[in-house]
């Protein structure tokens, strides 16, 4: 019951807007709340961001073998709470001895039914701070991990030339011939 009524702090608590401090003082967030008003009308409805990375549980010098957890965490608590462990929920690990790339959808497409359920169905909720029932929905709104990770989420391939997907074509990427890598040295400063 303490952290129930913190679930609403993103919408209820003014921060100056000059100041990214939350997530939901972003861009894209704002621009998720024009899009879809009738989720950012209910401050109950949970925002989440879905984090990835494969490791090694060996280390460097054990045998090839990688997990990767699949961690959603909601987005509606204030930044003091949003990445602390209680609100880290792992759903899913991922198991593999090699690289799990062509098998991982297998084990995402349970998650990705809930989450569809929770977008286009409400689903009765019970507000304890509150004392009442209420229809919830849910929106994936980030995803975090690195490129290698992107890459086996999303499908868009991040070792060629046209890895960075906001600068697509306008890439100033180039190849470099001995160590068969492409490069952006220097192009983000």
């Amino acid at each position: 019951m303490a952290t129930t009524p913190h679930m609403r702090w993103h919408n209820k608590n003014q921060r100056d807007p000059s100041i990214l401090s939350h997530p939901s003082d972003g861009e894209a967030c704002k621009h998720f709340d024009i899009m879809h008003p009738d989720f950012s009308q209910n401050p109950r409805n949970v925002g989440l961001g879905l984090c990835a990375d494969g490791f090694n549980p060996f280390g460097q010098y054990g045998k090839s073998y990688y997990c990767w957890p699949i961690i959603p965490t909601p987005y509606n608590l204030p930044p003091s709470m949003c990445m602390k462990r209680e609100f880290m929920f792992l759903i899913i690990l991922v198991p593999g001895p090699s690289n799990t790339e062509h098998k991982i959808d297998v084990f995402l497409h349970p998650l990705i039914h809930d989450l569809c359920t929770l977008w286009t169905e409400r689903k009765l909720t019970y507000d304890v701070s509150l004392r009442q029932n209420f229809m919830m929905k849910a929106a994936l709104m980030w995803t975090i991990n690195d490129f290698p990770a992107y890459d086996m989420l999303s499908g868009w391939m991040t070792s060629v030339r046209l890895a960075f997907p906001i600068c697509m074509e306008r890439t100033k990427a180039f190849y470099l011939s001995h160590s068969h890598k492409i490069s952006c040295f220097d192009y983000h400063r």
